[in-house]
Order: structure tokens, then sequence, then C-alpha cells
């Protein structure tokens, strides 16, 4: 969810630069993060959080209750990821969840003993779980896809996400049900952090993911991932059907600086905000 201070927002409405900077500032993290794990790669996340983020800040003047302007902003968040924005890189490989099991199976290699105390190595080993785990979502269409993200990695109430994505709690169940079966389907039958009788695991998938070019020796993995050993073990102590969901939520809280290009291009373009005439659901 987006949480905005009403002050903040009247006061951007009114024309102050410094409260649309900090209004900005609290919306670009949770906006890259919803458009990280729904489009599946940084860059396209990146390009699709500044559109957004565009959207809200000049549509703000239209929203009728500046207390309701967080909700109203992750609305447009969700509409634009599912509705509007085209499809990226990862989704252009149209992945299903047969052809990525076969994706999976393709190349894997187990490291040498001495691997495992390389500090590289271990880094690379947390960029596929992250990697393998985004890509996994793309194989959900969009709105599985979201129902699944909204409500089972940010664990928002039915009816939270149910208004988020513009739909009746029924109908947002539903969907998250057929999505959370779909990936704890998969997740047990292919992951080795899951099931231990599932040939893929992270380590496994390291020199072939190196070889496509999917992971990159020195970039380390994104700040705050969760090591693989602490996900292991969390995921050890949870029943199966809740561990596809652990294993999902481990990805971290991706940091951004989307919001000072949106600064910047306001600052050059300095497109108006809507006017109270045009009331914005």
């Amino acid at each position: 969810m987006i949480i905005l201070d009403p002050a903040l927002v009247v006061a951007a409405r009114e024309g102050g630069r410094d409260a649309l900077e900090a209004l900005v500032a609290a919306m670009q993290r949770p906006v890259y993060n919803l458009a990280v794990r729904m489009l599946g790669h940084p860059a396209d996340a990146e390009d699709a959080a500044q559109e957004i983020l565009v959207k809200v800040v000049t549509g703000l003047g239209a929203v009728r209750e500046p207390a309701a302007a967080g909700a109203w902003a992750f609305r447009v968040a969700c509409r634009h990821l599912v509705h509007v924005r085209r499809r990226g890189a990862l989704e252009a490989r149209r992945l299903t969840f047969c052809g990525f099991a076969d994706d999976l199976s393709d190349g894997l290699e187990d490291l040498p003993d001495h691997a495992a105390e390389d500090p590289e190595t271990r880094a690379m080993i947390e960029q596929v779980k992250v990697g393998c785990t985004l890509a996994l979502l793309t194989c959900l269409t969009r709105p599985l896809r979201a129902a699944y993200i909204l409500g089972e990695i940010f664990e928002l109430s039915d009816a939270e996400a149910a208004a988020a994505l513009e739909t009746t709690a029924p109908a947002f169940r539903q969907r998250l049900r057929r999505a959370r079966a779909l990936v704890t389907g998969f997740v047990q039958a292919r992951c080795g952090l899951v099931s231990d009788a599932a040939a893929c695991r992270c380590d496994r998938r390291v020199a072939q993911a190196e070889r496509l070019g999917r992971v990159r020796r020195g970039s380390g993995p994104p700040p705050g991932t969760q090591p693989i050993a602490e996900i292991r073990a969390e995921i050890a102590r949870l029943e199966r059907g809740r561990a596809a969901a652990a294993l999902m939520r481990s990805n971290p809280d991706f940091p951004t600086d989307v919001g000072r290009l949106v600064m910047s291009a306001l600052d050059a373009g300095e497109p108006p905000l809507a006017g109270p005439g045009r009331a914005v659901g």
C-alpha cells in the first residue's frame, strides 16, 4: 500500500514543490517494488514506475479527499501495471509453467565443493533465486499475478486488494486461489528450496545462468536479499502449503531512485496537476 500525508497532498496541490518531492519520495519505493514483481525486469519496472508516478502527480489535484490519495495512487499503479503497461522484456518470452520447468531443467550443474566458500558465487546463487522467483510470477496472467502479489506477497486483506484492483472481494479471492494453486504446485514440484526431491537448486543453476547472462559475477545480490541458507531454514519450519509463499516473500524491498528522475522530468516540463473540476476515481 501507499501512505501519503494529507497535509503534503494539500500543499502539493497548492503548488508546493518540496511537498510534491516528499510525496514522490514516499511513493517511489512501493510503486517500484510492485512494478518489479509484476514485470520481473528491473529496467522495465523503473520505466513503469516513472510512468505511474507521473500519472499520480499530474492527477493529484483531482483527488476529492487528500486522506484517500495513497489508496488512489495504489489503484493507479495497479491499473497501469495490469491493463496499460506494454509487455516487458521478460514477459515477451511468454513463459508458461511447462516452458519454465523445461528452462530450469536445462543445464543444471553442480558447483565445485570449494565454490560454496566464494562470496561472489554465493552472491550469484542469491541473484539466481531472485531472478527465478520474479520470472515464475510472469507465468501467471497479469490479473492472477496482481492478485498473488497483493494477497500472498504483500499480504493485503481481501478488501484492500479488491479495492486496489477495482474488483469485488469474491472475484479477488477466486483469482488468488487460482494463482496460489499454480505457484504452489510448481514450486513444490520444481524448487529444491521447498522440496528435497526437486532437482533444481539455485546453486545448480549458477553456471547456466552466467552463460546466459542472467547473472553477473561481481554485481552482488540486490541489497537486503535474504541469504539462501536463511530462506531454506525458514521454509523447513513451515507447512508445505505455506512454503511457496515464504519463498516468494523472501525477495528484498528493492531500492530505487526513480523519484529523482521523475522530479527532474517534472521540473523540465512542468505538467500541470489535474484541476479540481476533473475528479479522479
